[in-house]
């Protein structure tokens, strides 16, 4: 048993490690001037505009079927769920530690995206996951890929569509934190010199990473009405690759047609549906590269500006919720869901990417969030930094990663036993 567990953090220290290095290289290749912040915008241009769409398309459509709709509705509903009890606790952490304001929505989205699909493929080589994969670990992976794009598509419309809500209250002591960091008040001169500087420390990210956001502003601006802000986040190329998805997926004629070998009916399969999965397949290791390169271009600071230091109580409260709070409340309430009741299927593949949905480093498009939303640029510079300290600690995965694995497994043996192996 004990060698069983060591084996499986290993693994799991190994896939959180490769998902680090992937960063790091991003990283390593803006602090040598290989990738210019104006590259890196293009890029991830790309990556939320082009590859994403694609790889839902291919991934989501060809697992989503009338026959397994039901697997993805409680991805929806948890989804959802879990976003606003992380809203809440992060409410609740800038009324008890005094943290920022950007504290709420550090803790409230996380990385869905390249960081889960990236750390299943490289738990696939470490063979971890056999124990949920009922054999066949290659379709429990492409499985699992399908569920945590699902969850992306949910938690970027909630982003951009209560994110601004929620960076927009002035009822909090987050401008007290700001120019307080570390017990110590930005002088007059201090502060007159990071707003000269401030195209520096953060690169414009501008609408070319997420348009949608703009969209939804200025529509909101100049309409006056908030709600049209969500329906312009609507808008996007992310929605309509989970739109094409589901209309590939649910149609049993397209589906056929892309995603059935070319001899029994998939006419679309050897060259429309294969050149979205070469797209859809750079996206992964190209979000995560632009991730590492923007995390050095938010920490360029210049030498004669002092570097923004967030507030350690901001850093240790987003991190203990990130990584340690959510996969407490993740593993515990999906186990309870999959033992007693049978709302969640009888995919044990489909209950572990659930219990790891919630967990990990915030989401990097917060940066992009505050830009939309005009937050004072100092905060902008803290987000940054605590970014960087998050990524850093992914290693801090590996934890959650075995916990829900081997709690997955106990929860498959339960019903089991308790339903005789007929569910």
């Amino acid at each position: 048993m004990v060698s069983a567990l060591v084996v499986s953090f290993f693994g799991g220290l190994q896939a959180s490690v490769s998902v680090l290095l992937t960063l790091c290289c991003g990283f390593i290749g803006a602090r040598m001037g290989m990738v210019r912040s104006t590259t890196a915008r293009d890029i991830s241009a790309l990556c939320r505009n082009l590859f994403l769409p694609a790889l839902l398309i291919t991934e989501v459509g060809s697992q989503l079927t009338l026959e397994r709709l039901h697997e993805y509705t409680p991805i929806f509903i948890w989804s959802i769920a879990y976003a606003m009890t992380m809203i809440a606790i992060g409410e609740m952490a800038v009324k008890l530690f005094q943290v920022p304001r950007w504290t709420v929505v550090a803790v409230t989205f996380n990385n869905t995206v390249s960081l889960p699909i990236l750390l299943t493929r490289s738990l696939l080589e470490t063979g971890i996951l056999t124990g949920i994969a009922d054999g066949n670990v290659e379709a429990a992976m492409r499985r699992a890929t399908s569920y945590f794009l699902m969850n992306s598509f949910v938690s970027k419309v909630l982003t951009f569509s209560i994110g601004p809500l929620l960076l927009h209250s002035d009822s909090t002591p987050s401008d007290h934190v700001e120019r307080g960091v570390e017990g110590g008040d930005i002088d007059d001169d201090e502060a007159e010199s990071c707003q000269d500087e401030r195209a520096l420390l953060l690169p414009r990210t501008q609408s070319t990473l997420e348009p949608s956001a703009n969209i939804g502003d200025k529509i909101a601006s100049t309409l006056g009405f908030i709600p049209l802000s969500f329906i312009g986040s609507l808008f996007n190329p992310t929605t309509w690759g989970g739109v094409l998805a589901a209309i590939f997926g649910l149609i049993p004629f397209l589906h056929q047609a892309a995603f059935a070998p070319s001899n029994q009916g998939g006419f679309l399969n050897a060259w429309f549906t294969s050149t979205l999965r070469n797209i859809g397949g750079l996206f992964n290791g190209m979000e995560m590269f632009v991730v590492g390169s923007k995390l050095s271009d938010s920490l360029d600071v210049p030498p004669h500006i002092p570097p923004p230091r967030p507030p350690r109580n901001a850093v240790i409260v987003i991190m203990i919720t990130r990584f340690l709070v959510s996969a407490l409340m993740s593993i515990g309430i999906i186990y309870l869901l999959a033992v007693k009741t049978n709302l969640l299927g009888h995919d044990p593949v489909l209950w572990w990417s659930m219990m790891l949905m919630p967990i990990g480093p915030p989401a990097l498009v917060l940066v992009v969030l505050q830009e939309v939303t005009g937050v004072e640029q100092r905060g902008k510079m803290m987000m940054a930094r605590v970014l960087a300290y998050n990524y850093l600690a992914t290693p801090l995965m590996a934890f959650a990663i075995v916990l829900a694995l081997r709690t997955t497994e106990a929860a498959l043996e339960l019903r089991s036993q308790s339903f005789s192996g007929v569910i």
